[in-house]
């Protein structure tokens, strides 16, 4: 979905329009659903964040004044992920085995990088969550994270080559 069928869509949601909201959770489920499992680590848990971000998306649409709605809603998505491990009082959930997909996580069927996620720490998990998953540009992501630009492409580069280090040691 473009940007401004997003904007579109969601001043119809701010008015009421139930389809315009189905349009944009139709969109938007799978990249906000795969942005809270990169960084919760847990199919349950990103489920429940996903419900919840759509969910205060439908009582509460971003105002008019949001330049970036897939921004505020990917925003939304990551702290409420952040928000979930604190609960959980440990960042180290990826210590354990990670749960059986099933097909709610279609791109976590495909390639399974929760192994190699663990590797990461919670802010390159998220980076490259927002990056790859939600589509977001770095300066999006700087703005998200509260860091500079140069900061978030470090962290990004360096967060690939952990993962490329760390497959290729796996197909050995």
């Amino acid at each position: 979905m473009k940007d401004a069928d997003l904007k579109m869509n969601i001043s119809k949601v701010r008015a009421g329009d139930k389809e315009a909201f189905g349009i944009i959770y139709s969109e938007l489920k799978k990249p906000v659903f795969t942005v809270a499992l990169r960084i919760v680590g847990d199919v349950p848990l990103a489920e429940d964040i996903t419900q919840d971000v759509f969910v205060k998306l439908f009582l509460l649409p971003p105002p008019p004044s949001v330049k970036n709605p897939r921004a505020w809603i990917f925003k939304m998505a990551r702290n409420l992920s952040i928000d979930a491990l604190r609960k959980t009082q440990s960042l180290s959930i990826y210590d354990n085995e990670p749960e059986p997909y099933d097909e709610s996580s279609l791109i976590a069927e495909k390639i399974d990088l929760m192994r190699a996620f663990k590797k990461l720490s919670v802010s390159e998990r998220q980076i490259v969550a927002l990056h790859l998953n939600a589509s977001l540009k770095f300066s999006e992501i700087s703005d998200i994270m509260d860091l500079s630009l140069s900061a978030v492409y470090r962290r990004y580069k360096k967060a690939l080559k952990t993962l490329r280090d760390y497959l290729e040691v796996e197909r050995l």
